[in-house]
């Protein structure tokens, strides 16, 4: 019990007292925000009027078809801009349902398919608008008909195409200049060209990571995406690895470890009921789910670690057992959390395959729970 002290402690020492009282109580309702518990009200499909449950799909019900350029546009509108186009396409009506749900799925569009035929959009558009929308796909490494969540590609969007030069704005020719936009020379898509907010605000971060260190100081057991286990080790590794982090509880599992080398361990395949996400900022809690743009790189290590492990989804195995099988079997992070190439943003290595910290944490893990 000392030792669960100085945890939580550590855990709360940048929440004023008031703060930490106030976020700690019960609610006159007795909730606790729990990334464990789930209770916090799921949300409602607007076609069924039912429930999402924990990490399903709302890909049907949550979805937006948005030709490419329309990005940009949308950024210029960001940044204070209006246009015949903003008005025209009503990029400002677009936009203000993306930033109200920025999980929606954005579907790419165009006046072709992603063979090169035309679709039903081609005579709608100009040859402009059409070049436009290959530029802003070609820019991006994207094709008709991808999808992405809509924070994803808006940061996509804020990390590779920094201005209009080349797609809304062109070279002198002598042969005549195709129509340029009239914000293309202003400041509003440098303005407006950011990504979208995250899923939880630093408030409801606080409040996740309350309650879910709570339930790791006073469980018996601990459930963990199988992956995770190596965040953990990468923590141990590190130069201060004797504070919490505000968006996740590696610290809280590593010293939970430390203090009970033999608690159980259930690993999990995603991040569901794990008790290491429930403070991320991309993290959300009524479904269960990380929106982070790793999400599939992460799904990608949960399998892999099992692999690896020569475990599946639903195993539990005491601490010392599963760090005994990791220092064997994956004892560099390269194994699982690195690739040979990186083909985008989302599939880009762990920076803890780059710096030691990995096996460092390693060395220093199974030391204490020899």
């Amino acid at each position: 019990m000392q030792v669960q002290r100085i945890i939580m402690a550590k855990t709360i020492k940048y929440i004023s007292r008031r703060k930490f009282i106030r976020l700690t109580g019960l609610t006159g309702a007795g909730l606790v925000f729990s990334g464990h518990s789930l209770l916090a009200a799921r949300p409602i499909s607007l076609l069924t009027a039912q429930p999402i449950f924990t990490e399903a799909s709302d890909l049907a019900i949550n979805r937006m078809e948005i030709e490419p350029r329309f990005l940009l546009c949308m950024n210029c509108a960001r940044g204070g801009g209006t246009s015949k186009c903003i008005e025209k396409y009503r990029i400002n009506e677009q936009f203000e349902k993306i930033d109200k749900n920025p999980e929606m799925h954005l579907s790419l569009c165009g006046a072709f398919d992603n063979a090169g035929a035309r679709t039903e959009r081609f005579d709608q558009q100009t040859p402009a608008e059409r070049r436009k929308d290959l530029d802003v796909l070609q820019r991006l490494g994207l094709n008709f008909g991808d999808t992405r969540l809509a924070r994803d590609l808006f940061t996509k969007v804020f990390n590779t195409i920094k201005n209009l030069d080349g797609i809304c704005r062109y070279p002198e020719n002598p042969l005549g200049k195709w129509p340029e936009c009239e914000l293309s020379e202003g400041d509003f898509y440098l303005k407006g060209n950011k990504p979208l907010r995250y899923a939880q605000n630093p408030g409801e971060m606080e409040t996740q990571k309350i309650s879910s260190c709570r339930e790791i100081a006073e469980a018996d057991h601990l459930v963990i995406r199988a992956h995770h286990l190596l965040c953990i080790t990468c923590f141990a590794g590190r130069e201060n690895n004797t504070a919490p982090l505000e968006e996740d509880n590696l610290y809280e599992a590593w010293m939970k470890f430390r203090e009970n080398p033999d608690i159980p361990v259930k690993l999990i395949e995603g991040p569901g009921a794990c008790c290491i996400c429930p403070p991320c900022h991309s993290y959300i809690p009524s479904r269960g789910l990380c929106v982070a743009a790793c999400h599939l790189r992460d799904r990608k290590k949960d399998l892999d670690t099992f692999v690896a492990l020569g475990l599946s989804p639903g195993d539990t195995l005491p601490a010392r057992e599963l760090y005994k099988r990791i220092g064997v079997r994956i004892p560099h992070a390269s194994i699982v959390c690195a690739y040979e190439t990186e083909t985008s943003f989302e599939w880009t290595s762990c920076g803890g395959t780059k710096n030691g910290a990995y096996e460092r944490g390693l060395g220093f893990t199974l030391e204490y729970l020899k």
